[in-house]
């Protein structure tokens, strides 16, 4: 059996033998935020495929369907409430990111093609957490539903024509297929490309 003297010696020798890329001296918490709002990205995930499983996307069945998760279902309610509050968290994260990568001025050239796929990446977030809360069907999903609607239609360029689309074609299916299918694809496709840009181009110095 190896001892303590052991084990801490092996330890050092496997942090001597290990060669990574180095990190900038100048790299800080605040730009955590970015692997923050991946690791969250994946929890996402992770509960969302769960409740696929139980969440039947029917006006007359949403809401018993999350009941019957939440209350029958062996740590259904640690899943629902895990996508739930992890979505909130999300959003606030990946704005936070924003705001730093703004402040610090690292959208600025030769990375703006890696700022612009994090504008693309908040607003699919921002998208997965409205179709996320009409989901339920519940009173807060419905008028939720009917204040974004509404907001929809004061746009100046083209807000009423959009509303009036998205009211004719809007089913709860169709949003749940938007929310668990449409949005994740295009949210994949913008961090495929920003980590190959962030790879590319590496972590910026504040100016």
């Amino acid at each position: 059996m190896m001892g303590a003297s052991g084990i801490a010696e092996w330890i050092k020798e496997q942090i001597r033998i290990k060669k990574g890329k180095p990190i900038p001296a100048h790299v800080n918490f605040f730009y955590c935020f970015g692997g923050i709002s991946l690791f969250l990205i994946l929890l996402q995930l992770l509960s969302g495929v769960f409740m696929l499983f139980f969440y039947t996307p029917e006006p007359d069945k949403a809401l018993l369907s999350i009941a019957y998760l939440s209350n029958e279902v062996p740590m259904g309610w640690l899943f629902r409430n895990m996508h739930r509050w992890t979505s909130t968290l999300l959003l606030a994260t990946v704005f936070s990111h924003m705001v730093i990568v703004f402040y610090l001025k690292a959208y600025q050239s030769p990375r703006k093609l890696t700022w612009l796929s994090g504008v693309f990446q908040l607003l699919m977030v921002f998208l997965l957490v409205i179709t996320g809360l009409i989901l339920p069907w519940d009173w807060r999903s419905y008028w939720s539903f009917a204040i974004w609607m509404d907001y929809i239609g004061t746009w100046v360029l083209g807000g009423e024509t959009l509303q009036a689309a998205l009211l004719d074609t809007f089913t709860l299916n169709a949003a749940y297929f938007t929310h668990i299918l449409a949005i994740p694809i295009l949210l994949a496709a913008f961090l495929s490309f920003h980590f190959k840009m962030i790879r590319r181009y590496g972590i910026s110095k504040p100016l």
